[in-house]
């Protein structure tokens, strides 16, 4: 998606009543023709609303969010063909975007796919993976083992995302461990083929350098949370990606049922133990509910409360 394409629609999602926030992006998403944008400006990471989307838009969009810091976020979303294969596929992924039309076709050329059942490993850290990936269904996780064997989550990949830049970029092993969280299937391009493919086309090579710019301000944010940020408002930050845009207590986006406590500690940077407490806490606050230790519906405004430090001492 060429960033300097011009929206069709543009939202600023800061003056939307929370109650019909969903409502009204998706009305305005659905006016779009295909190949239009609707672009939205948020002040904070719209992870929530892309899990919302998935769920209610699966397939038919793309997803450009930026965080440009100072609490400015903008997010487009390109109107696409759900049934988008080969070259328009690859042509959806942010980075390819405004590459040329000939490097698409040669690295479609190349493209094969892999499937994966939850749970299985796609690539670990280390590994001499000779492939960028990039998620055509599911969801996949990068996660970071510790010498004591403890985990950490530190980022999800969905539809369009890319895995394993870095190994590509630098010839080097995997930076993190990449883990199916639901049945996936990853298109893999060959390193060697993809970086050729860098070297001839600036506009490529020019996509691939604002991800990586992107992941940086990701890995910052990640790394400020876990020197500043109390267990409490961590597990609360991580499940706000599952909570509807909506008002009172509400069931959570699919998928959140089903963290484990242990998911939702290595997400949050902490232990088990130490989650469970937080979600208890949270629970005894109305933030979320719970059935047998997992989340089962979440009140967006209690939780983010929490997120933002305004409510309650560290767990």
């Amino acid at each position: 998606m060429p960033v300097n394409r011009q929206a069709a629609i543009t939202l600023d999602a800061r003056s939307l009543q929370q109650a019909t926030k969903t409502e009204q992006i998706l009305e305005a998403f659905d006016k779009l023709t295909m190949n239009a944008i609707l672009e939205i400006n948020e002040e904070s990471d719209p992870r929530a609303l892309r899990n919302e989307m998935n769920q209610l838009r699966a397939g038919r969009f793309s997803w450009d969010a930026r965080n440009l810091g100072g609490n400015r976020w903008t997010v487009r979303l390109e109107r696409i063909d759900e049934n988008a294969d080969g070259e328009l596929f690859l042509q959806h992924v942010v980075p390819f975007g405004s590459a040329k039309a000939s490097t698409i076709k040669e690295l479609a050329s190349q493209m094969s796919e892999r499937h994966f059942k939850a749970g299985d490993t796609i690539f670990d850290e280390g590994e001499m993976w000779p492939y960028i990936g990039i998620v055509k269904t599911g969801k996949a996780i990068l996660t970071l083992l510790s010498p004591d064997g403890k985990t950490h989550t530190i980022g999800e990949r969905l539809t369009h995302d890319t895995l394993n830049e870095s190994g590509s970029f630098d010839g080097g092993g995997a930076t993190t461990r990449a883990e199916a969280l639901t049945d996936v299937t990853i298109v893999t391009l060959p390193s060697e083929a993809f970086m050729h493919a860098c070297k001839n086309d600036a506009e490529l090579a020019l996509g691939f350098l604002i991800a990586s710019s992107q992941a940086r301000r990701r890995s910052i944010d990640t790394i400020a949370d876990l020197a500043f940020a109390h267990v409490l408002q961590r597990v609360a930050k991580f499940l706000l990606g599952y909570a509807r845009t909506s008002v009172g207590m509400t069931k959570g986006l699919p998928g959140v049922e089903t963290l484990s406590q242990a998911q939702i500690a290595a997400a949050a940077g902490t232990v088990r133990d130490m989650a469970a407490r937080a979600l208890l806490r949270l629970k005894n606050a109305n933030a979320v509910e719970l059935d047998r230790g997992r989340v089962k519906a979440i009140d967006r405004s209690r939780l983010e409360a929490f997120a933002h430090n305004v409510q309650a001492p560290p767990v």
